[in-house]
């Protein structure tokens, strides 16, 4: 999923606070506010990138998690045919299985009855070895005693009655026996010919137990494939639940923080739309100053038209006011030039200068005349690197002070305590050399600084 991060590098400049910034509209008609806080269009720019992104990453994540929901639903479709699937498997098996047992029982049947079989036979090969001993000591002793054999059968004889029982026990006795082996050689082919039927069943047997091997062992390997690719789709299955859960929770939370933008570039909008009002404001108080600046200018020019040779620096300066102690000199340098009516010394003409410059030499240490918090730290046109600090209500009045043609800040936001260094002393700007312009103002009119020093 692609991430969006936050777009870096731009230089953040700090907003003016509202109140002082219609305080100093007059005074710092030029100057180019920064700050440590972010300007409210950079930070809603920031935010609008921010909700772009978010919209990329949610359309993004969106459309992953319809595609996810895609997948689960089919793998959902293939899981009861899986199923079924492993089920007849498993059937087959069983049924191979009971096929299997009943053919090697079978088998083992046929080879008990083969045994038996065999075991007859030898049983009556030894009846008919014994009979056929026995017919033939019989057939030699009638051999042997032919000729006399009726004769001595009468001649043990007692009576002639005796004489005829013994010659028909004598031919019965070889008939009998001859009788006997006859009838155990019949047995005997019979038994040869059930051991063949035997044997051949017991082959045939022996192949169906082979047959129903070769089956369950296809049975099983069937029902393993079925089995495992029920699992796999289960497996699949939870995983793809898992990565919707996944991709649902990752929706909402971009959907949180989209709202959540809109809600924070929403405020910045109003911040902005009072800024600008306040901006207009703003812009018609430095027009009404412009325009006075313009008129004092303008009756300067007349006065000096009129007058003999001005004389070089404040020839009308301002009374001072009794030092107050509320600020202290912000740098240690003999004073320059005072607050008042002087012809400028680049610009070549007659108007206020609105502080006192103090001489010192270019990297001179420039403190704060008094406790307070820095709002703006920049470049301010004719000014040059300036530092602009308020020190809240004093005597009913606000107070702000700023530093100007400063070489480098050592501080450019923040608090400051009375003394603190917060820059150096420069010469940039519309300068003729390496000064401190310092500039105070009450209610955003600059005043004479002596009246706080």
């Amino acid at each position: 999923m692609k991430r969006f991060a936050p777009r870096a590098g731009r230089t953040s400049r700090a907003a003016t606070s509202s109140a002082l910034a219609v305080c100093l509209a007059a005074g710092l008609a030029t100057a180019s506010w920064a700050a440590g806080d972010p300007d409210p269009a950079d930070k809603k720019r920031k935010v609008d990138d921010s909700i772009s992104a978010t919209k990329a990453d949610l359309s993004d994540t969106s459309a992953e998690l319809v595609e996810a929901y895609d997948s689960l639903k089919s793998t959902r479709a293939k899981l009861p045919a899986a199923r079924s699937k492993a089920k007849q498997a498993e059937e087959v098996e069983t049924a191979a299985q009971t096929k299997y047992d009943d053919a090697a029982a079978d088998l083992r049947v046929a080879k008990a009855d083969e045994a038996k079989a065999r075991k007859d036979i030898r049983t009556t090969s030894t009846k008919i070895t014994r009979a056929r001993s026995d017919v033939a000591g019989f057939a030699g002793e009638v051999y042997q005693q032919q000729g006399l054999g009726d004769l001595s059968v009468a001649l043990g004889a007692e009576s002639p009655g005796e004489v005829i029982d013994r010659m028909v026990i004598a031919d019965s006795a070889g008939g009998a026996q001859s009788d006997s082996l006859d009838s155990l050689t019949t047995s005997r082919a019979d038994l040869v010919t059930q051991q063949d039927r035997l044997e051949a069943l017991k082959d045939k047997t022996q192949q169906a137990r082979d047959d129903a091997s070769t089956a369950l062992s296809d049975a099983k390997v069937a029902k393993t494939e079925a089995d495992e690719a029920e699992a796999d789709l289960e497996s699949l299955e939870a995983d793809q639940t898992s990565q919707a859960k996944t991709l649902r929770t990752e929706r909402a939370k971009e959907q949180g923080r989209l709202t959540g933008l809109r809600a924070e570039s929403d405020r910045l909008g109003k911040i902005l739309e009072e800024r600008a009002r306040k901006a207009r404001v703003k812009a018609a108080k430095i027009k009404a100053a412009r325009e006075a600046e313009q008129a004092r200018q303008a009756e300067a020019r007349r006065r000096a038209a009129a007058a003999p040779e001005p004389e070089a620096a404040d020839p009308n300066p301002t009374p001072p006011a009794t030092s107050s102690g509320v600020l202290a000199a912000p740098v240690n340098a003999p004073i320059t030039s005072e607050f008042g009516l002087r012809f400028h010394p680049i610009l070549n003409y007659w108007r206020l200068h609105a502080g006192r410059d103090y001489g010192g030499a270019c990297g001179a240490p420039v403190r704060a005349a008094a406790d307070g918090t820095i709002v703006s730290a920049g470049v301010a046109g004719g000014y040059g690197n300036q530092i602009a600090v308020d020190h809240g209500v004093k005597r009913g009045v606000l107070l702000s002070t700023t530093y100007n043609h400063l070489q480098a800040f050592a501080r450019t936001s923040g608090t400051v305590k009375r003394g603190e260094l917060i820059g150096y002393v420069g010469t940039t700007g519309t300068s003729t050399g390496c000064h401190l312009h310092f500039e105070t103002y009450e209610n955003g009119t600059p005043v004479d600084p002596r009246r706080w020093l």
